[in-house]
């Protein structure tokens, strides 16, 4: 199978995961630095078909993200209380951001070792991140540098 014809099917695979459950579609950004990355090795593709492939990758991935946002209204939580997603009703936007990232960590954590699955991580399941200091943030940070070895290393 051509390199082209994988990447139409991971991007239709990724759609039908996005359109399913929203997590899906964050591994357009996988496949968008696998493109990328790959299209730093000379000889393999000509630089230009390169870089139509990820145009097209990007233009499909952000078109379903869109489909997405406007199918379910946004991303708003007006019709939940606080206590079924408390890091989405956490007005500070840096405590948002650092608890997103733990919440990386902890999905990770789950795909190397799943011990401990739960369908739903409301109430004080993963506990919102309030500072830079909180070591509990090294979790995501090799999660964040796992993955981006593993896509170093499959490019070689």
């Amino acid at each position: 199978i051509s390199a082209t014809l994988r990447l139409l099917l991971s991007t239709a695979l990724l759609v039908a995961a996005g359109l399913c459950k929203e997590t899906g579609f964050c591994f357009f950004g996988l496949l968008a630095g696998r493109e990328i990355l790959r299209g730093l090795q000379q000889g393999r593709v000509s630089q230009w078909r390169r870089w139509a492939r990820l145009a097209v990758l990007l233009v499909l991935g952000s078109a379903a993200c869109y489909v997405r946002v406007w199918y379910t209204a946004g991303t708003s939580i007006e019709r939940m209380d606080p206590h079924s997603n408390p890091i989405a009703a956490e007005p500070d936007q840096r405590v948002r951001m650092l608890s997103y990232w733990l919440v990386h960590g902890v999905y990770a954590k789950l795909l190397v070792l799943p011990t401990f699955l739960c369908y739903d991580y409301s109430l004080d399941a993963v506990p919102l991140v309030r500072t830079m200091a909180d070591l509990r943030l090294m979790l995501p940070l090799a999660a964040y540098s796992a993955f981006a070895q593993l896509l170093a290393f499959s490019l070689w």
